[in-house]
């Protein structure tokens, strides 16, 4: 049975207003960290852990950042769950 042009419109426009109120879902702290990460190191940053709590940033041209479990935390509560 082949669908007519009305029938593929209505289709079209369920969709669209589906996609409409569907809101995108927040990642966990650890996707957002692991994909923060890979992210900047495809940018030049190195990362290297110097205890669990404790990461050492190596900015290229910039001085290093030193960062704690508790910063990253923060910046994920405060920075990327309010867009949500």
């Amino acid at each position: 049975m082949r669908m007519g042009t009305a029938q593929k419109q209505n289709i079209s426009v369920q969709h669209r207003i589906w996609n409409k109120h569907r809101k995108p879902q927040p990642m966990t702290f650890k996707e957002w960290l692991l994909k923060g990460i890979a992210y900047y190191q495809t940018e030049g940053f190195t990362f290297e852990l110097l205890t669990p709590s404790l990461m050492r940033i190596k900015r290229p041209g910039k001085p290093s950042l030193l960062r704690t479990c508790a910063n990253f935390r923060e910046e994920y509560e405060k920075e990327y769950l309010s867009k949500f």
